[in-house]
């Protein structure tokens, strides 16, 4: 009886696992696509929202341009324009996209651990990753990984030699050089449609990240989000994977970097020692 009620008394007292606020978790940047915007890429993942519910805060951001409603956007999302882009018509991607992308994870204070984009976006999203890869000057650099849904082809960058942004060039995958593939290799997942006429996009996009880092995906589906739910949570599962892989790589960071500090410290409090020493004698 004594030690059932002090195994109560220890639980009673014992205070109960905080959960998670919305605004402590993690972020995901998420990119729509061409000829939609952020409030209807909000509908489109409401699926895999609820799914990640407790893992993953998911931040949208409208493209900067506008442009008529994208393949399959009407009748469904009529009215809910207007709909945009993240490709202009005069290559003016470096000196719009950038800034809109900077402040509106500033703006958000959130902790952005990964970028997730659909169809256009996909194509942003691995542009963003290879600037951070690259260690590009602006690059934004706190993404860990990437999740690119029906992605189209080529990658788009902003103003790097390896993403040209003319209109041409950003709109005809002609001109995208077979050597410029495999060219990430931070972890990924790439989720293709086998019923999306964009599939052969997502097969050439998905080419650009390493074997060993990606996970390739392909559902008997057309060009948007996993609506089974069995695929909803495969793919669920694999992004709560990419996180924790991501979050105990940040931890090994932290602890090499506390490491180096000591080493640094031992050293120089040797010198003083060595220093004093000298002045005795």
């Amino acid at each position: 009886m004594t030690v059932a009620t002090t195994a109560t008394a220890a639980t009673a007292t014992t205070p109960p696992h905080p959960k998670p606020k919305p605004t402590d978790l993690p972020c995901l940047l998420c990119l729509h696509g061409g000829g939609t915007s952020a409030a209807i890429f909000s509908i489109q993942t409401g699926r895999l929202r609820r799914a990640l519910a407790k893992h993953f805060r998911f931040v949208f951001v409208d493209g900067p341009f506008e442009c008529p409603a994208g393949p399959g956007v009407l009748p469904f999302f009529q009215g809910m324009g207007p709909y945009r882009r993240w490709i202009s018509e005069d290559g003016d991607e470096e000196g719009k996209v950038r800034p809109l992308l900077q402040k509106t994870m500033a703006d958000d204070g959130g902790t952005f651990v990964g970028v997730l984009g659909f169809s256009q976006g996909a194509r942003l999203a691995l542009g963003l990753l290879h600037e951070k890869q690259e260690k590009h000057p602006e690059a934004l650099d706190s993404f860990g990984f990437g999740v690119f849904i029906c992605g189209t082809y080529p990658p788009l960058g902003m103003g790097s030699a390896l993403f040209p942004v003319t209109p041409a060039a950003q709109f005809e995958s002609q001109y995208w050089d077979a050597k410029h593939e495999r060219i990430i290799d931070v972890p990924s997942i790439h989720v293709i449609g086998q019923r999306d006429p964009y599939a052969r996009k997502s097969r050439l996009l998905a080419r650009c990240s390493e074997p060993e880092s990606a996970t390739v995906m392909e559902f008997g589906m057309g060009h948007h989000l996993p609506t089974a739910p069995a695929e909803t949570q495969r793919l669920a599962e694999r992004m709560v994977v990419l996180l924790r892989d991501h979050q105990q790589q940040q931890q090994r960071e932290v602890e090499e970097r506390k490491a180096e500090v000591e080493v640094v410290g031992k050293r120089a409090s040797s010198q003083v020692e060595v220093m004093e020493i000298a002045v005795q004698a």
